[in-house]
């Protein structure tokens, strides 16, 4: 049972604010426009600023309509897609399974939602400090700019608001100060909730056969924080501990490991039933860096077509010419990325790409 099997449904949360990060970036960029060189300036950039955060209100109670349930559904369906991944597990290990049999409600898929959702909820207030930020930042900027007459004000404002592109949509702060964009953490809190909804479901129908011992696979591409883990036997619940009848010894809990790094959002593990006596581990166990760094390098690059698909909206909003000027750097980029994947044999994973627009 692979975790990031649930990718797909925290995908369509990711969907939800990739296309609000997208209209609000447009809101921002026409408001910076339409202050442009007007003779009274200052009037219109006020009119502007109450504008755009009437048009922030309305796309972030959008978000607060939709996201609630929506978080519910996927955590719901994660839990489901882990029981049925685990009658299959049983199977192949010769258990006797019921698909259908009843399992203790623990009601782990409401802790679930409810803790991926809260954050979501507290980034309305950041998204709507950062675009206000960057308005009022940039307006000011441009006519500062201005004043020596080398430049018109809308010519300063798309020059700053192409430094600005790249950052994306500000959401959310993490306790080592890295800020999130709006999209960027959505997917992360999201595939956190589906990934340990996955396995939740997994576990319970797993205890349900009276199961508690589960073995990480050896994966290609693990990182640092996963690799001691692969090959080793892990314990559903944290009661069986030690050396096991076969020679095997527990390593950790299930909770204990994910909480090291194994499972992390991304992470190409997974992990099967054990049996004692019966189930045979992956073999030797080999590290892959290279493929690591190759995964990392593609990461970059999905990095780099977002900020300039980003730059490419502001643009086109503010100053057409630019914008095209933007096109043309992001279809350029996007063949070498494509041509760097060709080389070097890696999926084109367009989700971690697309700028969804609702």
């Amino acid at each position: 049972m692979r975790p990031n099997e649930a990718r797909d449904l925290a995908e369509r949360i990711r969907d939800i604010y990739v296309g609000a990060e997208s209209l609000i970036l447009q809101r921002l960029a026409r408001a910076v426009a339409n202050t442009g060189d007007a003779p009274d300036w200052l009037t219109t950039r006020l009119m502007e600023q109450r504008n755009l955060l009437r048009q922030l209100d309305r796309i972030l109670a959008d978000l607060d309509r939709q996201v609630p349930g929506a978080v519910e559904q996927v955590v719901g369906l994660a839990y489901n897609r882990g029981v049925a991944f685990a009658v299959h597990d049983a199977e192949k290990a010769g258990i006797e399974t019921d698909l259908f049999g009843r399992v203790a409600n623990t009601g782990s898929e409401t802790v679930i939602a409810r803790a991926a959702t809260e954050p979501l909820g507290a980034m309305r207030l950041n998204v709507r400090r950062w675009a206000l930020d960057v308005f009022n930042r940039v307006t000011q900027q441009a006519a500062a700019e201005t004043i020596a007459g080398v430049v018109t004000r809308r010519e300063a404002s798309a020059r700053l608001l192409q430094k600005l592109a790249g950052q994306g949509v500000k959401g959310f702060t993490d306790r080592s100060g890295r800020q999130w964009e709006m999209g960027a953490y959505a997917e992360m809190a999201a595939r956190t909730a589906t990934s340990q909804a996955l396995r939740e479901g997994h576990g319970d129908r797993l205890l349900h056969y009276g199961v508690d011992t589960v073995i990480v696979s050896d994966s290609p591409e693990e990182c640092k924080l996963c690799r001691p883990f692969e090959g080793k036997v892990l314990s559903l619940t944290g009661k069986t501990t030690g050396r096991l009848k076969d020679g095997k010894t527990v390593v950790a809990s299930l909770r204990e490991a994910t909480g090291k790094g194994l499972f992390h959002p991304g992470c190409t593990h997974s992990y099967s039933v054990y049996l004692p006596g019966i189930t045979r581990g992956p073999g030797r166990v080999t590290a892959n860096p290279e493929g690591d760094r190759l995964r990392q390098q593609q990461r970059a690059y999905e990095r780099r077509v977002r900020e300039l698909k980003r730059e490419k909206i502001l643009m086109q909003e503010v100053d057409p010419a630019a914008g095209k000027q933007a096109g043309v750097k992001l279809r350029a980029k996007q063949d070498e990325f494509e041509a760097w994947r060709e080389a070097n044999d890696r999926k084109d994973l367009s989700y971690r790409t697309n700028l969804k627009s609702r």
